[in-house]
């Protein structure tokens, strides 16, 4: 089967205007049977094609069950959204969420994305976990979407598959996969600021019956930005094969590389918000006062496995292996406030000093993961059930290198973030007249010296999908965890230290869920779920206190309409922390002296309604539309305010007007967030000294992006894009460092594809 056609619908207030206008309300035409063809499981229904819904998740439970039935708020990015909105990165893909805020500490490094109040941190690609942060190490600034068939966000904790964290949101990728037809794909993408964008897709069969299959991903860029001296690139690679050695038993194996090097990267935020003087700046968008040696680079081998098995009687197993390979380098240079020693660094208005903060780090890690399980119904009291018997887990091992200050301009004393060197305060500069090139990278080099830190995290899982009545249905999971991480060092004669840290703790993790089949389009459901976070405080006996639990409780309905050619979820929550680490009064841990803690205070609290329209309104229109609102409360010690909006609304919808022989897709997107509030570090500079870091606001704002798709063709389109359709300036980050981060002016894209 060739790849599905891009031909759909478009983004929403824009449509509701085109509807109106062409009078097409053809709202009884069906949608397209065009299915993706079913591979492997063949007790597996296929999902829609060009639709913005997904009608199956596994991603509560392990259960593959409708997402009506899941009770858990969750929201899919399908192929075809990514297509429309031209989502290339993992930023691209959560941004375009309600309910998920993004903090950009650096660019091109440091994102941090939260839901409900929490930081997400529990990422999947098929089922398995990986490290998706983007920090000093981690790969989630180098996904690439090219790569992958749909992004799934499940809203609130999600300890029972696994992981560690917040009860904010799991991430899930899922592969590209093998087909049993020829399909070849080609996107050729230019843009402003010398966007450059190449991919290519190529599935098929290399056995006649199509029994052995292979896919071939490719995908490349290299670009320039509205900043001056940024010039991102990256790369990715996906080769997969498939293999039926019977009706009941398929193996996958495949191999996956991305790499991104971004360089004009900044060390925090790049430009400052205050003069030293305490006057607000007023830069172009464009100032960035970064060294034009700085960069980040990611680089990410993983191999991964997949054997697939009917067992007969309606019972599947299932086992998943990965096996991942980091690296990452990190050489910041920028003119930017600091807290390391007394002057700051803050732009002098009138003479234009500043100062150059640097970091050099280098990082390598190794992860393996693994998922067994079995899946199935069993009959109990007359009615059938169904059963889900799993073991996963993962091993990870990071190592963070020592650098030499033999060679005089790499200080590493004193705090050094991920173990680098780093100058900073220490090299003046004007920032008036800034180039880029007045200062050189540190001159450094890695020695034997390193940290290394190792985290297992395993466990059994078992869940049930009982059938108390015709419409009437409970889940019940329980997980039992085994987590463990330690530290230690190697100095620079290689010599192995005693263990710095250690962390060793089991957990019991439950899962409870209800559902109640209103009518056959309308389930009402609740569920309550939880999560944890290992804590390394230790108490006056020297133990480690136990671990934050994160809970999520979450009631709604999810509602089928239109002959469920469209879904919809209204969902109010409520998510908190207990157990958060406190110090327990002025006593000490008797081995150590240090502070001893207890875990007995609460942390984050956050209450809120979430809100989801997602599929297709006729077989031209699709549509996602996404509101959240949230109240967020800080009860822990060394709270500050969170950057959460209170008022989140994404909508995107695509509409095919009946003109131009079907061959003309007209789209837009609009997002809005409400105001922020956060604390700038140290604040406003004050006449005769010292720093006011009372909280500060970031108004509430508007983006509007449209796109049109014109098919020469079958096999030829062309696209076009326009981004921040107003021109609006906006913020990524304020206050970090007392520095912002613009997000990007207007901007344009042009894309032609070709599929056979």
């Amino acid at each position: 089967m060739p790849f599905p056609s891009t031909r759909p619908p478009l983004k929403p207030l824009a449509a509701l205007i085109l509807l109106a206008l062409s009078g097409q309300a053809a709202w009884a035409q069906d949608v397209p049977a065009m299915l993706k063809p079913i591979t492997v499981k063949g007790h597996e229904q296929a999902e829609p094609e060009d639709s913005y819904q997904k009608i199956y998740s596994k991603s509560s439970t392990g259960l593959r069950m409708e997402e009506k039935d899941t009770p858990q708020a969750i929201t899919n990015i399908t192929r075809q959204q990514m297509e429309d909105q031209n989502i290339q990165s993992l930023d691209d893909a959560l941004t375009s969420v309600s309910g998920i805020s993004v903090n950009e500490v650096d660019i091109g490094s440091r994102t941090t994305y939260r839901a409900r109040g929490f930081n997400i941190n529990n990422y999947k690609i098929d089922g398995l976990e990986f490290n998706g942060e983007s920090g000093f190490s981690g790969i989630g600034g180098a996904v690439n979407m090219d790569l992958y068939e749909d992004v799934s966000v499940l809203r609130g904790a999600n300890g029972l598959l696994g992981g560690t964290g917040d009860p904010s949101a799991s991430i899930s990728l899922t592969r590209k996969k093998a087909y049993r037809e020829f399909g070849l794909q080609g996107n050729v993408e230019l843009g402003s600021w010398r966007k450059r964008r190449l991919m290519g897709d190529i599935n098929t069969p290399l056995t006649k019956d199509g029994d052995l299959r292979a896919r071939l991903v490719l995908s490349g860029d290299d670009s320039h930005t509205f900043r001056d001296n940024e010039n991102p690139r990256s790369f990715g690679l996906l080769a997969t094969m498939t293999y039926d050695f019977s009706p009941d038993t398929s193996v996958t194996a495949g191999y996956e590389y991305t790499y991104k090097k971004h360089k004009g990267t900044s060390w925090g935020t790049n430009v400052p918000i205050w003069f030293s003087d305490g006057t607000r700046t007023d830069f172009d968008r464009s100032y960035h006062p970064v060294a034009d040696w700085s960069y980040t680079q990611r680089k990410n081998h993983t191999w991964f496995a997949n054997l697939e098995q009917n067992l007969g009687g309606g019972w599947h197993a299932d086992a998943n292996y990965s096996y991942s390979d980091l690296e990452s380098i990190n050489s910041f240079g920028v003119l930017k406030a600091n807290s390391a020693g007394s002057k700051w660094g803050l732009f002098d208005r009138e003479t234009g000093l500043a100062y150059l903060n640097s970091l050099h780090s280098e990082s390598e890690g190794t992860q393996h993961a693994f998922s067994l399980n079995v899946t199935g119904p069993f009959t109990l009291l007359g009615r059938e059930h169904e059963l889900i018997l799993g073991f996963n887990g993962q091993r990870s091992e990071e190592t963070s290198y020592q650098f030499s200050g033999a060679l005089g301009n790499c200080h590493i004393d004193g705090h050094v973030p991920a173990r680098g060197c780093q100058y900073r305060l220490d090299l003046p500069a004007n920032w008036q007249t800034w180039n880029g090139n007045e200062y050189g990278a540190p001159q450094t080099f890695r020695t034997d010296a390193r940290g290394v830190t190792r985290t297992t995290n395993y466990g059994p899982y078992i869940a049930t999908r009982l059938e108390l009545a015709d419409n009437l249905k409970v889940i019940l999971g329980s997980r039992y965890s085994y987590y463990k991480t330690y530290a230690y060092d190697y100095d620079k004669d290689n010599v192995k230290s005693a263990r710095r840290s250690e962390l060793d703790k089991k957990v019991w993790t439950p899962y409870v869920g209800l559902t109640f089949d209103v009518t056959p389009n309308h389930t009402l459901y609740t569920s309550y779920t939880d999560v944890f976070k290992p804590q390394s405080q230790r108490d006056v006996a020297g133990n480690t206190i136990k671990p934050i639990t994160g809970a999520s409780y979450e009631a709604g309905i999810k509602s089928s309409w239109l002959d469920d050619r469209l879904s919809s979820t209204v969902a109010v929550f409520h998510a908190k922390q207990t157990n958060v680490a406190k110090a327990d009064d002025d006593r000490t841990v008797l081995d150590t002296g240090d502070q001893a803690y207890v875990a007995n205070a609460t942390g984050i609290k956050s209450t809120g309604v979430d809100l989801q329209l997602a599929g297709a309104l006729t077989n031209r229109w699709n549509v996602y539309a996404g509101y959240t609102y949230m109240n967020v409360v800080d009860s822990s010690p060394n709270s500050s305010p969170r950057q959460d909006p209170r008022h989140s609304f994404r909508v995107s919808t695509t509409y095919r007007p009946n003109v131009l022989a079907d061959k003309l897709t007209l789209g837009t997107s609009i997002s809005y967030d409400s105001s922020t509030t956060s604390t700038p570090m140290p604040g406003r500079p004050l006449e005769g000294g010292g720093f006011d870091n009372s909280p500060i606001r970031q108004s509430g704002y508007m983006l509007a992006h449209v796109m049109a798709r014109y098919e020469v063709n079958k096999n030829l389109s062309v696209t076009a894009r326009v981004n921040n359709l107003f021109d609006k300036e906006y913020y990524r980050e304020f206050g970090f460092y007392n520095g912002l981060i613009y997000g990007e002016p207007r901007n344009f894209m042009v894309n032609v594809q070709a599929r056979f």
